[in-house]
């Protein structure tokens, strides 16, 4: 609960600083070429998810490698931490007391028995507590905060970097704040739900360009122009004759280069 209450603030504050206290300009809406490429058209945008995706890979290997105890905290809770904690400090409590009796008295079996079994028990202990992060728990728990950290972090890059994606596409009519916002979203949802989302916008301007070119061309109007030329029906003297009558079509205009 003190989690979500805390992610919750953050969110808050976090859309109080891109609406009220960062300067964000208006950017100039860019004007597309028919053929444009959005992959390159947003590549700002692609390059910010990855680098977001990357900070958090990074963050959370070396949580996961440095810090045991909360991995273990987010992975099986409380309770269980402090036994498995427990149960290592009572293995290795143990291993050391055998250890001593086995110096005492090297050559029996016994023992060496217990000795190994002491070995293994605190081998047990440290693996159980150290394959927490292939739990259940603690794979939602990496999940849930991979997606609330890159959604503030996406927000945050995209802010700093005035990046604003409906203004690369050539939308003018969205305000800036909420376009920024919307931008930090999508950096923040990861590189390859934005890489999925330049595909789509790519097949729709695609298919935009070619209706436009299409209508373009039924609007185009036309001229035709009429030729008649007379020629003999045969080549025999005295033949009758005959009119034959071409007509040609062509445009007034010249068709836009999109079509």
């Amino acid at each position: 609960m003190s989690l979500v209450v805390l992610m919750a603030l953050v969110s808050v504050g976090l859309i109080v600083w891109v609406f009220f206290i960062a300067k964000i300009k208006d950017a100039t809406a860019a004007t597309l070429a028919p053929a444009a490429n959005l992959t390159l058209v947003l590549a700002p945008i692609l390059a910010s998810a990855a680098g977001v995706e990357r900070t958090l890979e990074t963050v959370f290997n070396i949580i996961e490698n440095s810090w045991k105890s909360l991995v273990a905290y987010l992975g099986r809770g409380l309770r269980w931490l402090n036994s498995a904690e427990l149960e290592v400090d009572s293995a290795r409590q143990w291993l050391a007391d055998v250890s001593a009796r086995y110096n005492e008295e090297l050559r029996s079996l016994e023992i060496k028995t217990m000795l190994d079994l002491a070995q293994n028990r605190l081998d047990d202990a440290e693996n159980n507590l150290a394959n927490v992060t292939a739990s259940d728990g603690y794979r939602s728990a990496k999940a849930a905060a991979s997606i609330v950290l890159g959604l503030i972090l996406g927000v945050i890059v995209a802010t700093l970097g005035q990046l604003q994606m409906f203004a690369m596409l050539g939308i003018g009519t969205v305000p800036a704040p909420v376009d920024v916002l919307i931008t930090g979203l999508v950096i923040g949802s990861g590189s390859y739900p934005v890489h999925s989302l330049v595909g789509i916008l790519q097949q729709t301007k695609d298919t935009l360009d070619g209706a436009k070119g299409y209508l373009n061309r039924l609007g185009t109007p036309f001229t035709a122009q009429k030729t008649t030329e007379v020629k003999p029906t045969s080549e025999e003297p005295g033949a009758g004759q005959k009119v034959v009558e071409r007509v040609s079509v062509e445009p007034t205009e010249k068709p836009t280069p999109s079509s």
